[in-house]
């Protein structure tokens, strides 16, 4: 298995055959060398037809590439290999757009991303389908959530707050941060309630000038939230599982994810936060959000292919890989952190409409 192979933009426009999937694709289908598979109506190839290539490739967000979860990507590709049967290469990312056109284009066959991105990469090819997400602590889908959150300085907390809770009103005017127009907990959601708590006619009047007086993109959550604590901004859109590996284990004050609550970045925390080492950021909304899909371009893996890698995935032995699912208050370089029976689970299609609705 190969790892930490860093894609970045320049040099996914620069790989062959990418530049005509940035240029853009089909929002129905895709087109061009694919394996030698033509492509068929509603983006599905013929079984049959389909060539595997010898080595696999999954791509990673900005926000799972960072080097702490080494570890963790390394393990994960373990368990896609036994999966597919052959070598995994596991390709970081340094933009959202990039995992979206891999994993649309068919230059990844496989990737990990945010519920938004899947929906973006489905509409350009809807063979992208999602295979499995991370479960809630009964290992089940009930509660199979995360959560975005707009967080802003202690010290300023109280221009926020009223009677009965906080407010998001005083963010008018105020310099934003998001993480990417591509994210779904770091933009899609966030801009989602935004737009409808001040009634405004689309997101495209928070990225223009007016409503914000400066709008930033950290380019991962990691990003976002060092952002506000720089100072470079005022308001941060941040989620809560990308930023567990850089604070203090319990909240400062307040229950966690819920408005009011303060959160402390720990000591010995890797970059980009040891920039801002105990330095402290508050809550003043908090949203919940479906769990991210793992994806699969099902013109690139074959069917049987598929079914093996759902099979790896859902193993009941994976909730109880450290390297998998943390301990709790724990850090082995893990991705996820088990809060009880969490594992992977089977996931349809269907299951984000409410993304889809946004």
């Amino acid at each position: 298995m190969k790892t930490n192979t860093s894609l970045s933009r320049r040099n996914f426009i620069l790989s062959a055959g990418a530049f005509a999937a940035l240029a853009g694709l089909s929002a129905c289908s895709t087109s061009g060398d694919k394996g030698g598979a033509a492509v068929q109506a509603g983006g599905n190839v013929d079984p049959s037809a389909i060539k595997e290539p010898d080595e696999i490739t999954m791509v990673w967000y900005p926000n799972e590439s960072a080097t702490e979860f080494d570890a963790g990507r390394a393990e994960f590709g373990k368990v896609l290999e036994k999966g597919v049967g052959k070598p995994v290469k596991l390709m970081t990312t340094t933009d959202y757009n990039v995992a979206i056109e891999a994993i649309s284009s068919g230059k990844a066959q496989i990737a990990y991303m945010g519920a938004e991105g899947f929906v973006q990469a489905e509409q350009k090819n809807p063979a992208v389908i999602p295979l499995v997400t991370t479960s809630d602590a009964n290992g089940k889908l009930d509660e199979a959530i995360y959560y975005s959150r707009l967080a802003v300085q202690p010290e300023n907390g109280d221009e926020y707050k009223t009677a009965d809770g906080y407010s998001i009103d005083p963010i008018k005017g105020k310099r934003m941060s998001f993480v990417s127009p591509s994210s779904t907990s770091g933009f899609k959601v966030p801009s989602a309630a935004i737009v409808k708590h001040f009634g405004l006619e689309s997101s495209d009047e928070l990225t223009k000038p007016g409503f914000f007086s400066e709008v930033l993109f950290g380019n991962t959550h990691q990003g976002s939230c060092v952002n506000l604590l720089l100072g470079d901004a005022d308001v941060a859109a941040v989620d809560d599982v990308d930023l567990v590996e850089y604070l203090e284990n319990d909240t400062v004050e307040g229950e966690p994810n819920q408005p009011g609550a303060i959160y402390k970045v720990k000591e010995g925390a890797a970059a980009p936060f040891d920039r801002v080492i105990g330095k402290e950021f508050l809550i003043i909304q908090s949203t919940p959000v479906l769990n991210a899909p793992l994806v699969v371009n099902s013109n690139e893996l074959k069917p049987e292919t598929i079914e093996n890698l759902t099979a790896a995935l859902t193993d009941p032995a994976n909730k109880d890989n450290p390297l998998l699912f943390a301990p709790k208050d724990q850090s082995t370089g893990a991705l996820w952190k088990q809060k009880g029976e969490n594992n992977f689970i089977k996931v349809e299609s269907s299951w984000y409409d409410p993304i889809r609705a946004l």
